[in-house]
């Protein structure tokens, strides 16, 4: 799979402020996210974001959900909390092995770079689980105590998602990019020919820019796809191969301080994803 980078122009400014509101689907309830996982380098991979995290990560604003009472902790709430927070320390030790061993699969498989951090939203972290489960890894299962107390699995909650999101980088470190894909998209080039796909910079000037920007936003991707202005970002829309307003919008490519390897870092992540999709 080739991409050809369609560039010139100054960076147009992607938003008016706030991160648009997604267009569709309702707000899913907070969950604890996995423990970091240790690269075999020592870099620290941020994983399996869920909506909420994500939304945090973008507005800054951090909301989380009141624990569920059940007929045990009305009755003897210090065993029950105790209950729950050994159950919680063994999942969180469990999961960040598994976490650990996954993205190193999924580093080897997308060809991720092993010195910069790696963190997962929306679809790709069920990506994630399929991967590890192709490569005889399972997953620990929840325990009843945390699922009780309102605890719920990142990839359960994405496992319908329609895009995902995976990040190089650590966001707002001044050094980041982020490659939203659309999972129907890649679905759908799995299924054929290696054609070639066309990343064209969104900039001021270019009379492609606004229609495909507007499909970006009004699309799957335009809850995971990081538009505000400044930072020195750049951005990119990955199509089907078609230059025209009307193209067919595949994945959104976002950098702020990594243009240099924007290009072939997303040309080998979406071939990495059209081959996981297989």
């Amino acid at each position: 799979m080739s991409v050809t980078d369609i560039t010139g122009g100054t960076p147009a400014t992607f938003g008016v402020g706030a991160r648009p509101t997604p267009a569709r689907g309702s707000d899913a309830s907070a969950s604890a996210g996995a423990a970091p996982a240790i690269s075999r380098n020592g870099t620290v991979d941020t994983v399996s974001l869920s909506p909420d995290a994500l939304r945090a990560m973008k507005t800054g604003v951090i909301a989380f959900a009141a624990p569920k009472a059940d007929d045990t902790a009305a009755k003897d709430p210090v065993a029950a909390g105790m209950d729950a927070v050994m159950a919680r320390r063994d999942h969180e030790l469990k999961r960040a092995d598994y976490m650990r061993q996954a993205m190193g699969m999924l580093r080897q498989a997308l060809n991720l770079p092993e010195d910069q951090p790696v963190f997962l939203g929306g679809a790709a972290n069920s990506l994630l689980d399929r991967l590890a489960a192709k490569n005889g890894l399972s997953k620990p299962e929840m325990p009843d105590a945390l699922r009780a107390a309102g605890g719920q699995d990142p990839s359960e909650e994405s496992a319908n998602e329609e895009a995902g999101v995976i990040g190089i980088g650590m966001p707002n470190s001044g050094r980041e990019l982020q490659v939203v894909f659309d999972r129907l998209g890649v679905d759908a080039l799995s299924g054929g020919k290696d054609g070639s796909l066309r990343m064209i910079a969104l900039t001021e000037g270019n009379d492609r820019s606004g229609p495909l920007l507007g499909a970006i936003k009004g699309g799957a991707l335009g809850r995971l796809t990081d538009t505000r202005p400044g930072q020195g970002a750049r951005l990119w829309a990955v199509t089907d191969g078609d230059q025209g307003p009307n193209a067919r919008v595949l994945a959104s490519v976002r950098s702020v301080g990594m243009d240099d390897i924007a290009t072939d870092l997303a040309a080998g992540l979406l071939k990495g994803l059209k081959g996981l999709s297989a």
